[in-house]
């Protein structure tokens, strides 16, 4: 080894690679995502603060031949609006379960914050079917949609008129039916689902009824029709478009 190789071979030995040599090149920018708005902050812009919507849930089953009876409320949800600005909307949520009496009991209570704008990137719903969607916008109290597959099936869709307590209120509907992966669910071999959506942007959140209805084979494990149903039980703050 000649002096001079020596020489830069104790250099680096003792004083080390220099950094430039071993970074890794800069990544490239990453090219900006235009935000877009975001549905549940939109269902409330055109309210003022005050607004409250209350939804309630109840199960229905079969009580004899052809009759289809509704159980006592099982679950009630409120939304009422505090503050909305271009960056956001605070609302303040309660969930309260009624006692073995059906008296209401303590509500939970929180602050919730939905943002203006969100990445179309990192909202999950962006690249799913209608048809898959449903099964996951507005949940329910249940479980019914439970192990039902997501599916790419076209839906039916409607309008209709609902009446709230003396309020008749127009709504746009959707409709799709499912199947169960009984592989992982042996239960609900050859049972359905059917999941039906009525909305408005006439009432906060969009939300007036929903319900999720499955049917199952006659003797079977599981019940052969079940219904849960969410359904808004009293609104303020607000007047819904009336309709005749």
């Amino acid at each position: 080894m000649s002096m001079r190789s020596w020489l830069i071979f104790m250099f680096v030995l003792v004083v080390g690679v220099p950094s430039v040599m071993m970074s890794s090149p800069p990544e490239p920018a990453k090219p900006a995502v235009a935000l877009v708005d975001y549905p549940e902050y939109l269902a409330w812009k055109k309210f003022a603060p005050g607004a409250k919507v209350v939804y309630a849930a109840r199960y229905w089953h079969l009580a004899g031949p052809n009759i289809f009876v509704a159980g006592p409320i099982t679950s009630l949800q409120a939304y009422q609006l505090r503050v909305i600005n271009a960056e956001s909307v605070r609302l303040w949520f309660s969930q309260a379960a009624p006692d073995r009496y059906g008296r209401p009991m303590p509500p939970s209570e929180r602050e919730e914050t939905i943002a203006a704008k969100y990445d179309p990137n990192d909202y999950p719903l962006a690249n799913q079917s209608r048809s898959a969607q449903l099964l996951t916008i507005f949940p329910s109290a249940g479980n019914l949609a439970m192990g039902a597959q997501p599916n790419t099936g076209p839906i039916e869709t409607g309008e209709d008129t609902i009446e709230v307590n003396g309020t008749r209120i127009a709504t746009h509907w959707e409709s799709a039916k499912y199947e169960y992966d009984a592989s992982v669910w042996p239960n609900f071999r050859n049972c359905r689902l059917v999941i039906k959506l009525w909305t408005s942007d006439a009432v906060p959140t969009g939300l007036v009824r929903k319900t999720e209805e499955r049917t199952c084979p006659l003797g079977g494990a599981e019940l052969s029709r079940v219904m849960v149903e969410t359904y808004i039980q009293s609104f303020e703050g607000f007047t819904p478009v009336a309709r005749k």
